[in-house]
């Protein structure tokens, strides 16, 4: 079940980049067509030659190596020695939807789904100053549209002042672009905001939750309950 768990995980991430707008390149790459900027290899692919799919990494796109450390030890020396470096860490972690979720006592959030394009760049915006990059507001706006895909945001006394994505891929849903901009960080906004995905989620009849978190993300997705399954590494080249 941890493997199954595991590609689901990663299912859910390609996924919703494939719904971002993607196409097929060499060596079995698919690449972003705009943000977020990724060239990946399906999970189940094995590469017969690591310099054949080096070589076809975009400038300025992150290249995810999806079980980090001593699963993929040759993958990442042979980045390295291209002169790829490590642009993002992150922990994919999964949360089993098999008892009530909490909810908080006072409730402040008043979460709904982004409506138009003009919601699509004003969230776009907001998860820009969350995450500190520019993010391509007709890609959010084309996402919004799709079926399995909710695009949210968090208001407080009717201004917006947090986002995220939840998408379903069969009995998973993954979480993802979870924001709070800086000046906010720090009152329990994300805490909050996830209880009420998390909810949302399960009304949905999801069985489990996924997402891939960030160092600052660990310590609230552990409190939640969240399991770790394993090390993800993204290299960019400069």
């Amino acid at each position: 079940m941890d493997k199954l768990l595991e590609h689901a995980n990663l299912e859910n991430l390609t996924g919703l980049w494939q719904l971002m707008g993607a196409s097929q390149v060499a060596a079995g790459l698919q690449q972003s067509i705009s943000w977020p900027r990724r060239c990946w290899q399906h999970p189940d692919q094995q590469a017969a030659e690591w310099s054949e799919v080096i070589e076809h990494i975009p400038a300025n796109y992150l290249f995810p190596v999806w079980r980090a450390g001593e699963a993929n030890v040759a993958l990442e020396q042979a980045l390295r020695r291209q002169g790829l470096e490590i642009g993002l860490e992150q922990l994919a972690m999964v949360l089993p939807l098999d008892t009530d979720v909490p909810s908080p006592d006072h409730p402040r959030l008043d979460v709904r789904l982004i409506e138009s394009h003009e919601q699509a760049e004003q969230w776009s915006s907001l998860c820009g100053r969350a995450f500190g990059y520019t993010l391509d507001a007709e890609v959010i706006d084309q996402l919004r549209q799709q079926p399995d895909v909710d695009v949210l945001w968090a208001s407080l006394n009717g201004e917006p002042i947090a986002t995220a994505i939840l998408y379903r891929t069969g009995p998973v849903t993954g979480v993802h672009q979870v924001g709070v901009p800086p000046e906010l960080q720090g009152q329990g906004i994300a805490r909050e905001l996830m209880w009420m995905l998390l909810a949302r989620a399960q009304s949905a009849g999801t069985e489990y939750v996924c997402l891939q978190a960030s160092a600052a993300g660990e310590p609230l997705y552990h409190k939640l309950g969240f399991q770790s399954q394993f090390r993800m590494r993204s290299y960019r080249r400069g």
